[in-house]
């Protein structure tokens, strides 16, 4: 379905939310890759969130507006619901709440401007966590999720061929621990959905993907790459290390989470992010944002080699630069448009920008990074291609995969990996090569 607009958003709040009289009209947030979220504000002076989800979630449906009334009975910190609804003709599933105080932006919680102390909010978050696992299971409305199971049977849905992917089922499948204990899940508890203030955590966003489950899944979402916003050698939420978030929970819950467990739960977890990457890049085929996602797949693939074990390889030779034409069109070439079309939207257009226009320029540029680097890649990374899929017995990608899911490849091979890992290199230097920096020893240094 297409996007609403705001004036279409405050027509339809007229009649679904007559307790308030808009100021103005409602602001669209930035992000919210699978629905839509609004800021609205009352002639009060009152904010107040709509979340709006009008096509088809990346997990199970929840009644977020139940789970949010029995996480606030626990003592999270989540916002009050106003209104609800489902099956609207404008709004579909939407809820209604407060606003609370504090800010989602990773930048500034993981900057040195006035945020809170990295090791304080790393046991906020793990006390907030606690309270989430002890929301009442009758009153959630929530329903167990086997989550192995249900990722297995989405990536073979997906048909896409990620080889790395199947590697780590394997590895999954293999070392899978016995869980002692079902709680709520949040299931995408991490900085974005997450407001902060200068005291500390204000607030826990973002129930849709909440289910029953082990509580130490919680824990390994936290961990994945993806969550640490450029602070990969701290990787707890990009705060402290693994040791410092299993001790702050432990003092907060009760429970003692073996590290093993964690290591087993933040690969499931970071496969899952694999996983929606390549889920999201075809649930909206007219959606730049989501399209750049779909070549964010190829670092997580790298994360996940990274979390198997797979030794490093030398690097691809460095891309020729910009070099003549061999067709007919004259210089510029096609990657130095693109440079130039990337420049002038980041030098010109991006400053003048706020709010959701802001990021949408930004995921642009992305995009046209990715292709201008694609353009001059190509020749070596054909050539770089060809000798690894070689190496592997395979035509292609989809050849690989096959063999991976035929047990053809143990997931503790060193050659098998290696060949892997020079595939993901071609696809993560173009995609981000920024991405290949190794992760500094200090990962594991207490918070």
């Amino acid at each position: 379905m297409s996007q609403l607009d705001a004036q279409q958003l405050a027509l339809r709040l007229e009649e679904v939310y007559p307790e308030v009289t808009l100021a103005g009209p409602p602001r669209r947030l930035s992000g919210g890759a699978s629905r839509e979220t609004w800021k609205g504000t009352a002639s009060t002076g009152d904010d107040f969130i709509v979340q709006v989800r009008r096509g088809a979630s990346l997990g199970e449906e929840t009644d977020e507006a139940e789970l949010l009334r029995a996480a606030a009975a626990a003592g999270v910190r989540a916002p009050k619901v106003l209104a609800e609804g489902g099956d609207d003709p404008v709004l579909g599933t939407y809820t209604i709440t407060t606003c609370l105080p504090g800010t989602e932006d990773p930048r500034w919680i993981l900057s040195d401007d006035d945020a809170p102390d990295p090791a304080a909010l790393l046991g906020d978050l793990a006390a907030a966590l606690a309270a989430v696992h002890t929301v009442d299971l009758d009153d959630s409305g929530l329903q167990p999720a086997d989550q192995l199971v249900l990722l297995r049977h989405l990536h073979h849905g997906l048909g896409q061929p990620h080889p790395v992917f199947d590697l780590a089922f394997r590895r999954l499948e293999a070392t899978r621990p016995t869980s002692t204990e079902t709680t709520v899940v949040h299931g995408d508890f991490r900085l974005g959905n997450l407001l902060v203030d200068e005291t500390g955590l204000t607030g826990v966003l973002d129930w849709e993907l909440a289910h029953l489950g082990d509580p130490a899944s919680d824990l390994g979402w936290l961990c994945v790459r993806a969550w640490r916003f450029g602070r990969p050698d701290r990787p707890a939420a990009g705060l402290g290390s693994r040791a410092a978030l299993l001790d702050a929970y432990e003092r907060a819950s009760g429970r003692r989470v073996a590290p093993e467990t964690l290591a087993w739960w933040e690969l499931l977890a970071t496969l899952r992010w694999g996983i929606i990457t390549v889920q999201q890049a075809f649930s909206q085929r007219d959606s730049l944002e989501h399209a750049v996602i779909g070549r964010r797949t190829a670092e997580v693939e790298w994360d996940l080699l990274d979390l198997l074990g797979a030794p490093e390889v030398d690097a691809a030779p460095p891309a020729a630069g910009h070099a003549a034409p061999t067709g007919p069109h004259d210089r510029p070439t096609a990657a130095e448009l693109l440079h130039a079309a990337r420049s002038a939207l980041g030098d010109d257009v991006l400053p003048q920008l706020e709010g959701r226009a802001a990021f949408q320029a930004r995921v642009a540029m992305r995009a046209l990074g990715i292709v201008a680097r694609e353009l001059e890649h190509a020749p070596a990374d054909t050539r770089t291609r060809a000798r690894a899929l070689a190496a592997l017995g395979a035509d292609d990608e989809a050849g690989v995969a096959a063999r991976a899911q035929a047990g053809d490849y143990d997931a503790d091979e060193p050659a098998a990996l290696a060949s892997l890992r020079t595939l993901v290199r071609c696809k993560l230097a173009t995609a981000n090569p920024k991405h290949l920096t190794p992760i500094t020893e200090q990962e594991e240094e207490p918070a």
